[in-house]
């Protein structure tokens, strides 16, 4: 499989042609050529001229003054974990940075923010228009674009794989990563970096000779001990005692079959599904680098492959890497370099049925559940045997770069490629479809192509002045396609495809966003005597997605920075560096959709079949619309922007020994694109208007120190990073100061993570407690209030309830978080172990308020009456809520109230890890130069009051509902050998 694998890898770079600008065999002979002429003398005399292709070119890529606040991660700490995805490496490993890694399945999607959140979340599509970009050796990555919601009926997952693209990066081939966060640095990098960027560099080249080095792994998950699990007769318990408490008889004709007759062993038998659906499950890393060459020219050969497991319903994901990187100098001061990177990934998902009919847009009787007994557990996988899911992701990119140096002059260019694929194929037989079949293919991609150029030149004026000026320009080609085919009402279980002619009903959907975007900008940074540095940046751009009228932006940036130890203490022994940067710019933000270009449109609500919103139709007859989401779009949308301010404090004393940052920033992000509910003679509901205003203000705190330092002896080092941040809604269009959109208020003022909710403080235990207005009784919606009711406050005393008396509630993102890394090293032994936390936040637990609204879900045909085979376990449920009267027409148990909402403060052992280096008496020519081996143990435990599975495990929309399959807890062995 492994080799199938790279061999379709190795195929799909070919084809695509990154590394085919100049012809193997030409490139080879040049290359050798160019060894030949080479002398020892001319290596020692390119030795003396330049620090060598890798050092010089990452200076010229961060060619951003003297003063740098970016976070640096320590990555071959990070590296002895099982993770397979960027977002898990940057977990509390970097003060501002929040990682909502809510589902420990293998390869689904996760997200990140720095500094807070900048727009509201309203859905799951909202997510990808939040995110950092990703700069992986200077390439932007483009990830995929929510635009395939547009075509969905359920926002639970996209279409096709539903996969993180950034797992499929070669983590092992990572040498250094940043994370950005000065403004100055970001303006730099332009509207793609206007949410925080992330900078990665790989290990791209060796010119000391011969370098062969293996670093590999292998462990396995451990499912969630002690589960308890439950069947029909814990479930007709916990109802019979609502009927109990109010006197109900008859209490079978409320209860649905499955729990009426307890001679059924497949449900009132004894649980045992838990040892089918959970399990111990391998998983393995594996990287090999080749390199060699001189400083004249190098190059670098890589291969990875890893298999990630799940610890619940078989899940996993594999990739395949591959990476090639050539770095040449044809002539003096003349670097050419070319790297290419190449990933193949495929992710084995889920069994829910949630994600079934999610996909499927058809709910049928969730009357009957699956059976909590090991039988009928079997009984559903002898039919999910039947079904076909292939979820694949393919990736490449890469650059052709050049770099001139002649003295204090610099110039670059590059030709950049991002591409990446998203098949996927789906098929469920007719004994899962009440009686028909279902198949669908998605088949989508990404393409960014990008051009970069720039010139520098450094000024010397006399001994103390310097004048950094240069000019850069892209030219960015964004393509975004998907084809999207389902199909219903198959015949044949055997035929698993629409070419098979099974008699499908076919629905064909296709859409494109095809972007550009043009930039340039000028940069100058004065030095002085390397006491005040001071930089400034503008820029111009220019983007398609905007209408012709405002496609194009001017932003400033500027930054000071002041060098206070060598002000004041230049010969300090205790003070080893002490500066202030304070740093302020302007910076375009780019939208999602390219719909807003357009100008006028908008898509009818009524021009569609019942229950379908994109399948549109005019008096019975098809037509042909763009499957937009609803709302007008008008004239005079222009760009979003931000204005982002920093002011740090950083130093280090003791000879570097303890060193520390402290950051304020104050985010604002203005002029954004909000859907606005209009008067419904319009002929629309919504339409989307521009001026919302939301501000991010926090504090960064992080601290390192070498506590211990004794060769001989106990070294201990430590860091700690603390981030606070706080969100508010400054602005709304035309004045408006609050907007309610579904189940979510925006209040002016109020942060917009907030909850919206019913205040519920208890229960009435008899009639005469309602209160009575004017003999009227207290109501909710015209239904009287009474014994057995829950006692929602009356905020504005209309003796009413209803959306008045709700009120802003909780965060859904925790103000608090950091982490805390702690390593001892003695002798050749060293042992580490990482925190994390969360502190602050609150999530609303629909498992329990579905668990406890039984009489409403049992006759609903929605999602939320879904009961997945983890319905019959017993999470460490509360257990403390009122016992509301289950005939009451009130809907006691709504989910929008205060009763469900939770806090989530935890703490994490994320790692701990116990390493040994061997002693080596180097014999041979390929005897290795070290060795190390270790042990790591991933997720141990969590302290917190949350009373769900993981206070980790919180869907974007800040709710609970127990999808998340646990985070796994692993353990693993590897080494890392070097030759």
């Amino acid at each position: 499989m492994v080799k199938n694998a790279f061999i379709r890898l190795f195929v799909v770079m070919v084809f695509l042609g990154v590394g085919n600008k100049m012809s193997s065999k030409t490139f080879i002979q040049k290359k050798q050529k160019q060894e030949l002429l080479v002398s020892d003398k001319d290596i020692k005399k390119h030795k003396q001229d330049s620090v060598g292709f890798v050092e010089q070119k990452s200076k010229l890529q961060h060619s951003w003054g003297t003063f740098s606040p970016n976070v640096s991660l320590d990555v071959p700490s990070i590296s002895r974990s099982p993770f397979i995805s960027l977002q898990q490496l940057l977990k509390g490993n970097t003060a501002g940075v929040y990682v909502q890694e809510n589902n420990g399945e293998p390869g689904s999607i996760q997200s990140m923010l720095i500094h807070g959140l900048s727009s509201p979340v309203f859905s799951n599509k909202d997510i990808s228009g939040i995110q950092p970009v990703v700069y992986l050796n200077g390439v932007p990555l483009l990830l995929d674009n929510p635009f395939s919601y547009d075509v969905k009926l359920y926002d639970v997952n996209p279409l096709g794989g539903a996969s993180n693209i950034l797992a499929g990066l070669d983590l092992g081939i990572i040498e250094s990563m940043e994370v950005i966060k000065d403004p100055l640095k970001l303006a730099q990098l332009g509207p793609l970096a206007s949410k925080g960027a992330i900078w990665i560099q790989t290990k791209d080249g060796y010119w000391g000779g011969k370098h062969f080095s293996v670093d590999g792994s292998l462990g396995f998950v451990t499912p969630p001990s002690g589960v308890k699990m439950t069947n029909a007769g814990y479930e007709r318990a916990f109802r019979q005692n609502f009927f109990d408490t109010y006197g109900i008889l008859n209490a079978n004709q409320y209860l649905p079959k499955y729990l009426q007759d307890d001679r059924d062993d497949l449900y009132f038998g004894e649980p045992d599904w838990a040892d089918s659906y959970y399990r111990y499950a391998p998983q393995y890393n594996l990287n090999v680098t080749v390199g060699g060459g001189n400083p004249m020219a190098n190059y670098l050969f890589t291969l990875g492959t890893s298999r990630n497991a799940g610890v619940a319903d078989e899940t996993g994901y594999n990739k395949y890497n591959i990476g090639f990187f050539l770095n040449m100098v044809p002539l003096k001061g003349l670097t050419a370099t070319a790297q290419v990177n190449g990933g193949m990934s495929n992710r084995s998902r889920n069994r829910n049925f949630r994600d079934r009919y999610a996909e499927v847009e058809y709910l049928p009787d969730f009357s009957t559940p699956i059976a909590p007994t090991k039988i009928g557990y079997s009984l559903f996988m002898s039919e999910y045997d039947k079904v076909t899911s292939e979820n694949d992701n393919d990736m490449i990119n890469g650059y052709l770069g050049l770099n001139y140096k002649l003295g204090n002059f610099v110039a670059n260019a590059k030709l950049q490629l991002d591409y990446n694929t998203n098949d996927s194929h789906l098929f469920f037989p007719s004994t899962l479809m009440e009686s028909v079949s279902f198949v669908s293919d998605y088949s989508a991609y990404n393409r960014r192509l990008r051009g970069v150029a720039d010139i520098a030149y450094l000024f010397r004026f006399g001994k103390n002045h310097l004048l950094n000026v240069k000019w850069d320009g892209s030219f960015q080609s964004d393509l975004q396609h998907y084809n999207y085919t389902r199909a219903y009402d198959g015949d044949d279980d055997k035929k698993t495809t629409t070419a098979s002619k099974a008699n499908y009903k076919l629905y064909r959907y296709a859409d494109r966003m095809d972007t550009r975007l043009v930039s340039t900008s000028f940069y100058l940074e004065y030095t002085y005597k390397e006491l005040v540095n001071a930089g400034i940046v503008v820029r111009s751009d220019g983007t398609s997605k905007m209408q012709m009228d405002n496609r194009w932006l001017f932003t400033p940036a500027f930054n000071i920075g002041w060098n206070v130890k060598k002000q004041f203490w230049a010969n300090s022994p205790v003070i080893s560096n002490l500066f202030i940067n304070a740093s302020w710019a302007r910076m375009g933000k780019l939208l999602e959709s390219d719909r807003f270009a357009l100008g006028p449109q908008y898509s009818a609500e009524d021009m569609n079949w019942i229950g379908q919103t994109v399948i549109s139709s005019q008096n019975g007859l098809g037509t042909i619309t763009r499957p937009y989401s609803r709302g007008w779009v008008g004239y005079g949308i222009g760009w979003p922007y931000a204005e982002k301010l920093n002011i740090e404090l950083a130093g280090a004393f003791l000879n570097d020994r303890l060193k520390f940052s402290l950051g304020f920033y104050n985010n604002y992000d203005k002029d954004q694109i909000i859907q606005m509910p209009v008067p419904q003679e319009y002929g629309y509901k919504y339409q989307f208007k521009q001026g919302m205003d939301v501000n991010n203000r926090g504090i960064d705190f992080s601290i390192s120190s070498s506590i211990l330092s004794n060769p001989k002896g106990i070294n201990w080092d430590a860091s700690l990073n603390v981030n606070y941040n706080w969100n508010e809604l400054k602005r709304l269009p035309e004045g408006v100061q609050e907007v309610t959109l579904g189940d979510r208020k925006l209040t002016v003022g109020k942060s917009i993570d907030q909850f919206w909710l019913l205040q519920n403080i208890g229960i009435y235990q008899t009639d005469e407690e309602v209160p009575v207005i004017d003999g009227k009784r207290l109501s909710i919606n015209g239904i009287p209030l009474k014994k057995g009711d829950p006692i929602w406050v009356d905020q504005n005393g209309d003796n009413m309830i209803d959306d008045q008396d709700k009120v802003m509630k909780g965060h859904m993102l925790p103000p608090f978080t950091g982490g805390f890394m702690s390593e001892f090293r003695y002798k050749r032994f060293d042992l580490s172990f990482n925190l994390f936390w969360a502190v602050g936040h609150h999530a609303l637990n629909n498992r329990s308020w579905q668990r406890y609204d039984f009489m409403t879900l049992d006759n609903q045909k929605s999602l939320a009456a879904v009961k997945e085979i983890f319905f019959w376990q017993n999470t460490n449920d509360k257990n403390d809520y009122p016992i509301y009267n289950p005939l009451s027409k009130t809907h006691p148990y709504r989910q929008d109230q205060d009763l469900f909402l939770e806090k989530l403060s935890y703490l994490k052992l994320r790692t701990l890890t116990l390493g040994y280096t061997l002693p080596l008496k180097k014999k041979g020519k390929y005897a290795p130069n070290s060795i190390y081996l270790y042990l790591t143990a991933n997720n141990l435990f969590t302290i917190t009051a949350f009373s769900g599975d993981d206070p980790e495990l919180i869907e974007f929309n800040g709710c609970y509902s127990g999808y998340g399959q646990s985070l796994p807890r692993s353990l693993t062995a590897g080494f890392k050998f070097n030759f």
